[in-house]
């Protein structure tokens, strides 16, 4: 792909998940993803209207996260939290316990049901691949594909790991084109988004949004550079 600081800015989701935030950083972190006109802030359910009044009229999307940072919970109770969330996008952990244990039609009715009550929203399963192995990764690919979920996504960044390019290229292998690919977890500079984007992944989540732009625009780590700067 061609990079510009434009193109680059609509590869990243925003997020703000980190313990003991507030809500003045949930504000800025807003004020950054509309300066600099980043995909989508990504935030807890509970931050979700303070985002979506944040970024009315923006062009940016608000996102929740859901049943961070393992997955455990019902499919009754994740499927009433998403359409509950009021979010343009929808990211949910898939229940591991489930996974690990092998229970996929546990694993299907969930994801059908989140998945039903998130219809017209951009929908991404997080599997958190640091505790799956190669072949778990590959039947959640295929599981997700079989509901409809609009992307795989391979981490919280809660986890002992995140992203790495042998895990985009599998997923990316394994959806084609039935599925897209999230990447997050621990990327934190352009060279890492790039290696995500060249193994497959379409959209990237971070906390890193601002650093990665100002890396790649050459500017010093904290310096906060935007295009159309307030």
């Amino acid at each position: 792909m061609e990079w510009t600081s434009a193109s680059l800015a609509r590869l990243l989701d925003h997020t703000i998940l980190r313990p003991g935030h507030t809500e003045v950083d949930v504000r800025r972190t807003c004020r950054e993803a509309r300066q600099w006109g980043f995909h989508t802030v990504c935030a807890s359910p509970y931050d979700v209207p303070v985002v979506c009044r944040e970024l009315a009229g923006s062009g940016v999307r608000a996102g929740a996260a859901l049943a961070i940072p393992m997955g455990f919970g019902t499919a009754s109770q994740k499927s009433r939290a998403a359409g509950e969330a009021g979010a343009d996008e929808v990211d949910v952990v898939v229940n591991l316990s489930a996974v690990k244990s092998g229970h996929w039609d546990d694993v299907a009715d969930e994801l059908q049901a989140v998945r039903k009550v998130t219809d017209g929203r951009t929908l991404k399963l997080i599997f958190e691949t640091c505790y799956l192995t190669d072949d778990e990764k590959r039947w959640l690919c295929d599981v997700s594909c079989d509901c409809g979920i609009d992307f795989v996504k391979t981490s919280t960044g809660f986890g002992h790991g995140g992203a790495t390019v042998a895990d985009i290229r599998l997923m990316k292998r394994r959806v084609g084109d039935r599925a897209r690919v999230k990447a997050a977890g621990g990327i934190r500079t352009f060279t890492d988004v790039r290696a995500m984007v060249e193994a497959g992944a379409t959209r990237i989540g971070t906390s890193s949004s601002v650093a990665i732009m100002n890396d790649f625009l050459g500017e010093p780590a904290g310096a906060v550079v935007a295009e159309d700067d307030e």
